[in-house]
């Protein structure tokens, strides 16, 4: 999904004005996905944790976090103090509340409207490289997905996946299960392998 006001004028409320239905049920149609928990972590990183490269993008949900998880009522002091949720308050927050609304930490099938949305294909982020030819060649597209902005081509030896593997290991186990829970979908969609797998995090079948 591209962000912003750059795919503004390709959202669908602005699509549907130009055409009818009968073309979009004609029209072929692809999403990607990623693997739940190297999403879960990445948008952690990305969205709301302290790293000088990245995160704070969503620093109303940290703060909120933080206020909740560690009982302090006054938002102001986590805001003056520059206090971040560590991983585990923000793993315990989404347990705590089912999720969360915020398109970046829930359900990825919630943001796709599966099933009620129909796709010709669920692209793999994993697998974005080699599937693009395959999938953009149907709309005579001469670009690449890029899988992720890591400098590792490797979806196994990028950092997400590392830190998903360490983070995700010292969670209570009572904790990843229930996220699992929340997830079940995503992950069941294309068959995503768990964070001790391997091959962690590609899909467990071959493209």
């Amino acid at each position: 999904m591209v962000h912003g006001p750059i795919s503004e004028k390709h959202r669908m409320r602005k699509m549907k004005l130009e055409y009818n239905d009968t073309t979009f049920r004609r029209a072929f149609s692809f999403t990607v996905m990623r693997n739940p928990w190297t999403r879960l972590v990445s948008g952690y990183r990305d969205k709301l944790s302290d790293e000088e490269t990245q995160g704070a993008d969503k620093r109303s949900i940290g703060v909120r976090i933080v206020s909740e998880m560690r009982n302090i009522s006054n938002r102001s002091i986590v805001r003056d103090q520059e206090l971040y949720p560590t991983f585990q308050e923000f793993a315990a927050f989404l347990v705590k509340h089912q999720g969360n609304n915020n398109p970046h930490f829930s359900a990825q099938i919630e943001t796709l409207c599966i099933p009620k949305a129909k796709y010709d294909f669920v692209v793999p982020l994993e697998y974005a490289g080699p599937l693009s030819s395959e999938v953009l060649g149907k709309i005579n597209a001469n670009v690449t997905l890029m899988g992720s902005y890591d400098k590792a081509s490797d979806p196994r030896l990028q950092k997400s996946t590392i830190y998903a593997r360490e983070w995700l290991s010292k969670l209570d186990p009572e904790i990843v299960n229930k996220l699992y829970s929340i997830f079940k979908t995503d992950f069941t969609l294309l068959n995503y392998s768990n964070f001790s797998h391997p091959d962690f995090p590609l899909p467990l079948y071959s493209v």
